[in-house]
């Protein structure tokens, strides 16, 4: 039993407001909340472990809390995001299909990781070795005690069950949980981890670095619209029946193997009907990833995909726009220097909170649960490496069909970064089945997904290495028309 005698000894509430209604939501939610799923809660926000920083600074560790007044004897915490600095609004959203965790019952708590900021990618903070360390793991791990104190407090019983659930900053806080806190969460669901940005910024840069050299010579973008559509629809001529059904979705993704020659133009002329040879050797280059002299990748390629060229109104624009990653941007306009990046990367300070430990064995045998899902046209973190470490962490763990008893692996066709996609699936529901999981010993066998843009379309996503395969017959917008098969 985790000790929570101590932490919080400081506590500050700022707020505590009993919401009764959708409109007494704060302003940030509106318009995000039905009313059909709505219910009574306690919304409480606070500080703890004020202090005085390096430079004289104020830190404290922030946290908002939702106690709902149907409380079902569940506790999730939600991951942050960014390099977090605020808190966000406690509703569990994440994965949950249509229902927040809150309004399903779940006491719901979130931190600012130990920093408040602004902005979400303010590196003010790295000056200060508590905060590093608050942000790597510790906020977390102590806002979670803070928060079994107070839930235990405010309904007179402690949580029958504890879950996690973050993408982006909040998968890589999920997958440090599973790692370095292995007795806290009894099932925790793992998003886009940035789990080790210092690498994934280098791809990030070097994609956009490769891609807008061609800008110059394409009317200041690295492809046309015309081209960009040409390149998707290649892609789908040649992978999207691999699942037995031509639909817009490449379900197949590790069985598509696009490339982009064969759009190259002959001749020595362009138009928008081909690429250049250029063209085509900097999009080969953007998405196998950057190399060492020896070919070796120092952080994986990215899978090409259908939201590859997605614009920013649906999330973060896709791989080819060639818009670099959030810390990398500031070296976009410097010529790329490998080795400059590499050194970067292994002296920068976010570094020793990666979470690249593969050692699950006391998670795993406590009977915890670990989902991890992550959008194939993500450009920020790339879906190859999330499986490279869930397939390492299979050979640590007693091999993939061990592993798979308690832990699966999601891809999400279409989606970019945690969210969003032109056509995505990146509607779904990992919060009940991993429940089921945890708490009845129901394996899960698939998770239907939805768009948020074509809502009748309904799929399954299938756990690694299946394939989600159409049966040959029934209504293609069914979910229970497709079939999960090993590829």
């Amino acid at each position: 039993m985790v000790d929570y005698a101590e932490e919080g000894s400081d506590l500050e509430i700022v707020t505590a407001v009993h919401v009764t209604a959708v409109s007494d939501l704060p302003g940030e939610l509106a318009g995000q909340v039905s009313a059909e799923v709505f219910r009574p809660y306690c919304r409480i926000r606070g500080y703890f472990e004020k202090r005085t920083g390096a430079g004289q600074k104020p830190y404290a560790i922030g946290f908002g809390i939702s106690l709902p007044d149907d409380w079902n004897g569940r506790f999730l915490f939600q991951g942050g995001g960014g390099l977090n600095g605020l808190v966000r609004e406690p509703l569990g959203a994440l994965a949950s299909g249509d229902v927040p965790a809150l309004f399903r019952g779940f006491a719901v708590v979130s931190t600012d990781s130990g920093h408040q900021s602004d902005t979400v990618f303010d590196v003010t903070f790295f000056q200060d070795q508590q905060a590093l360390l608050n942000f790597y793991s510790q906020a977390v791990y102590k806002t979670t005690l803070l928060g079994n104190r107070m839930v235990s407090h405010y309904y007179e019983a402690e949580p029958k069950h504890q879950y996690f659930s973050g993408c982006s900053t909040g998968g890589r806080e999920g997958m440090t949980m599973s790692q370095r806190y292995p007795d806290l969460f009894d099932g925790i669901i793992v998003g886009a981890p940035a789990r080790r940005t210092n690498y994934s910024e280098i791809a990030d840069l070097w994609s956009a670095k490769t891609l807008q050299a061609l800008s110059s010579a394409n009317g200041g973008v690295p492809f046309s619209e015309a081209q960009q559509a040409l390149i998707v629809d290649s892609l789908l001529q040649q992978c999207d029946s691999l699942d037995g059904l031509e639909d817009g979705f490449v379900m197949d993704v590790a069985g598509c193997d696009f490339d982009p020659a064969v759009l190259q133009c002959t001749g020595e002329g362009t138009s928008q009907g081909c690429l250049s040879q250029q063209q085509v050797k900097a999009l080969g280059e953007a998405f196998a990833g950057p190399r060492l002299a020896s070919g070796e990748n120092i952080y994986p390629g990215f899978y090409y995909d259908t939201g590859i060229s997605a614009k920013a109104e649906h999330g973060i624009p896709g791989l080819l726009q060639g818009v670099a990653g959030p810390l990398g941007k500031a070296r976009i306009d410097q010529p790329f220097d490998l080795q400059r990046e590499i050194d970067i990367a292994e002296n920068f300070p976010l570094a020793p909170g990666n979470a690249t430990l593969k050692n699950l064995t006391t998670f795993a045998g406590s009977g915890h649960k670990l989902f991890f899902f992550h959008g194939v046209s993500d450009p920020w973190f790339s879906a190859k490496d999330t499986q490279g470490y869930y397939l390492d962490m299979a050979e640590d763990n007693g091999g993939l069909e061990a592993v798979k008893r308690w832990s699966k692996l999601y891809f999400v066709p279409g989606m970019g970064h945690c969210h969003g996609g032109e056509r995505a699936l990146d509607r779904f529901d990992m919060l009940s089945p991993l429940v089921d999981w945890v708490e009845s010993g129901s394996e899960p066998e698939r998770i239907p997904a939805w768009s948020t843009v074509t809502t009748d379309t309904r799929r399954r996503l299938c756990p690694y290495p299946d394939v989600s395969r159409y049966r040959g017959e029934g209504d293609p917008n069914r979910e229970d028309s497709f079939q999960c098969v090993p590829p």
